[in-house]
């Protein structure tokens, strides 16, 4: 049987999955006051990861998309940091009778924290299994077409309340989830691939040019080594200092809205934006945007090698 496999980080869906989750994402016990502080995030938006839900349904939506173009496939998921695990979708795929895989990354951008340890550990569970799965990997799809779209649409529907004019003077910051500098260093095409994406995204929206920038958030709490710079914030004080007014903000390194945008765009920049007396845009991710589904199912299909 042929099946897909969207492998996603996690998040946890009660509060009482917060210490395990810190503990699979950290590999170790999390410092108290990093646990007490992620808790009372995560309080403050119900309790509850969204990510988790969210990917199942953009599983279901992407089932519907693969089966509405003639090629019908189950899709699992399968969470680095969370239930179901990898591990766990692959135990549901054996039950099944999987035997050809196609296993999609939600993080676009490769790094060794997602796609690289995702597809790292798939290659684990079909050598420790010994099934004979035969298991294929789309490229990077940083600069697919149609995920390009999505990310301008969304920037286009986050800023549709402006005139052009407007538009074109408004500095939008383009961020992702900073990581350790040494990643970047020991080869990791992060960076590159996310400014080649904010890139095309400004190039799919030239009809109105506008001023843009690659920031980074949500730094590891815990963490003491160098990490990928400048901050959202940092960028946003020299946008104040410039005269500027208003400011963007969208989450291009994020493909499902979470933590990293509910409480880091949404609360923290907003306040920073607030504090600063510039008006504050925060862009959505794609979540189930249709065309975001259909780049999906492109990907699946080019991988597996069907017509579409």
């Amino acid at each position: 049987m042929d099946a897909v496999l969207l492998m996603a980080f996690g998040g946890p869906e009660s509060l009482e999955e917060i210490p395990g989750f810190l503990r699979s994402l950290m590999g170790r016990t999390p410092p108290p006051r990093v646990e007490h502080e992620v808790i009372e995030r995560y309080h403050r938006l119900g309790g509850r990861s969204p990510l988790p839900e969210v990917t199942r349904r953009q599983a279901e939506a992407l089932a519907g998309e693969l089966a509405r173009r003639g090629r019908p496939l189950r899709v699992y998921v399968g969470m680095q940091h969370a239930r179901p695990t990898i591990g766990e979708a692959f135990d549901r795929m054996e039950t099944d009778g999987v035997t050809r895989l196609v296993a999609v990354s939600l993080a676009p951008y490769r790094a060794q924290a997602s796609t690289q340890a995702y597809e790292e550990r798939v290659q684990r569970e079909v050598a420790e299994r010994g099934s004979g799965m035969e298991v294929r990997f789309p490229g990077d799809w940083y600069l697919h077409p149609r995920y390009v779209e999505a990310l301008a649409q969304r920037l286009e529907e986050a800023w549709s309340h402006l005139s052009p004019p407007e538009r074109a003077q408004v500095p939008v910051i383009f961020s992702a989830h900073s990581l350790p500098v040494r990643f970047v260093e020991q080869g990791d095409p992060y960076v590159e691939q996310l400014e080649q994406t904010a890139s095309a995204i400004a190039e799919r929206l030239a009809g109105v040019p506008f001023p843009w920038e690659l920031a980074f958030q949500s730094q590891g709490q815990a963490s003491t080594e160098p990490w990928l710079g400048p901050a959202v914030e940092e960028v946003m004080d020299r946008l104040h200092a410039q005269g500027h007014r208003r400011v963007v903000v969208d989450p291009i390194g994020f493909v499902t809205d979470h933590l990293e945008t509910l409480y880091d765009n949404d609360v923290l920049h907003r306040e920073h934006a607030a504090r600063l007396g510039l008006d504050f845009i925060r862009v959505r991710c794609p979540n189930l945007q249709p065309r975001f589904i259909e780049a999906l199912a492109d990907l699946v299909l080019e991988t597996a090698g069907w017509a579409a």
